[in-house]
Order: structure tokens, then sequence, then C-alpha cells
């Protein structure tokens, strides 16, 4: 009877799994629409763990072998986790640009004040940056997107080689210039609310002075309010077609697709 180690049961098909596992499911953990905390705990374990068996036989070849010290085994491991982390992160930051543009939206419409739950970040956020947010994820798996995502998580083995140690600092780089990118562009996305906001609260500031005895800021919010939802059911056409290009051109760029 032919009998086998635990060592040698690791090395072959097991350790080259668990280490597929780590990758995937520390970026699936942050996945738009799989990572949010509305979805059950096991369902996104059973998804990592089904991936990562149907893709760890395509990837084995990339893989290192099983180190023989514990340290080293520890530090690859971790290495993996960050690597996973940091794609999930990547596609946060993504997805967190319309709903910086919804909280401008908000601000400039006068609906800052009205809060609910947002399933996605699972705290309460304004009605324009919840409903954005949802309207992102959606989009994502509508057009496909959702698969592109994907094939850039299989990719981060081409960008960061299991057998190499990760470049932290670039790394840290492209984080930091994604966050500036993040908040430009949700800015640019929620322009057209910030230049009728300006021009709404400078005409309301002249007519202020000039009837000093009514509070016209007080009066006139149904109107910024009612006038903030005809804009942005006018817009968020647009907004939304303008973010998921933007979306999926910082994939592609961060890819060199």
């Amino acid at each position: 009877m032919t009998t086998y180690s635990l060592a040698e049961a690791l090395s072959g098909h097991i350790f080259p799994f668990l280490l597929v596992f780590t990758r995937l499911g520390a970026g699936f953990m942050l996945f738009p629409g799989l990572g949010e905390s509305f979805v059950p705990v096991r369902v996104r374990l059973l998804f990592a763990l089904l991936f990562s068996f149907l893709m760890f036989p395509v990837l084995m070849h990339v893989l290192p072998a099983m180190p023989e010290q514990i340290a080293d085994l520890s530090r690859l491991i971790a290495k993996e986790a960050l690597v996973g982390l940091f794609f999930g992160l990547l596609l946060r930051l993504l997805v967190g640009t319309i709903e910086t543009t919804g909280s401008i939206v908000a601000v400039q419409v006068g609906l800052s004040n009205a809060m609910i739950l947002n399933p996605a970040m699972a705290k309460q956020s304004a009605l324009p940056s919840a409903f954005l947010g949802m309207a992102g994820v959606t989009l994502i798996f509508l057009t496909g997107l959702d698969h592109l995502l994907i094939r850039g998580l299989i990719d981060t083995y081409k960008i960061f080689p299991a057998k190499d140690q990760p470049p932290t600092g670039d790394m840290l780089e492209v984080y930091a210039q994604l966050v500036a990118t993040t908040f430009t562009v949700g800015v640019q996305i929620a322009a057209p609310f910030i230049v009728v906001g300006l021009m709404l609260f400078v005409v309301l500031g002249i007519m202020q002075k000039l009837i000093q005895q009514v509070q016209l800021f007080l009066v006139l919010l149904p109107l910024q309010i009612w006038g903030g939802l005809f804009l942005f059911a006018s817009t968020v056409n647009i907004m939304m077609l303008v973010w998921l290009r933007h979306f999926d051109e910082s994939v592609g760029r961060i890819f060199a697709w």
C-alpha cells in the first residue's frame, strides 16, 4: 500500500489551490457587487472557493514551490493576500468615484441631510450617493464589466508574479494617484450641479441683501430641491456613461490592455 506524507500531499495540489484561493479570495472580498455587506458570507466564500478550484490548474505553472520554512510560507501567504487586497481596493476606489459625485450632488441639491442606508457601504449615506452607488454596481454587471474585472484579477499574476516580491512602492504610488483621480473625476461629473448651485447661491445672496426682512434661503429651499431633482433626472444617464468610461479606461490603464 502506497502512503503519502502530509508534506507531499500539501505540495501536490492542496498548496497551489490554497495559494490561489488566498489571492483570489482577497480580491473577491472587495469585488463590486460580490463583496458588498448585504451578500451572505457563505455565498462569497463558496464563489471564491469554486473560482479558485477552476483556476488553480491553469495557474499552477506560475506558482512557487511550497517553502520548507514556516517564516517563508507566512511571507508568501501575506504577499498573495496583499496583491488580492490591492486589486480589490483599486476597484473600490473606482466605484467610490460615483459615490463622491453623489455626495456633491446631495450638498448642491439640498439633500445632504436626507440619509438612507447604503447597502454597498453598510452605513448611512445621502440619497443621491446611495442611488448612484447602487446604480454603478448594477451597470457593471449589466454591461459585462464584471468579466473584465475577473480577467484583471487573473492578470495580476502577470503584473505581480507569485514567485517575485511585489513592488510595494509602486503599489502605493498607483493607489495614491488613483485616490486623487477618483476625487477629481467625481467633481468633474458633478460639475453641472456645482455651477448651477453657485449661480443660485449668488442670486439668493444678492436678493437677501435687498430683502433682509425675508429668509429667502428657507423660502426657496423647496425650489432648490425640486430644481436639483429635475437636473439630476436630466443628467443622470450622462453621469453614469462618463463614470463607466472612466471605470473601463482606468482598469485598462492599470493592466495595459
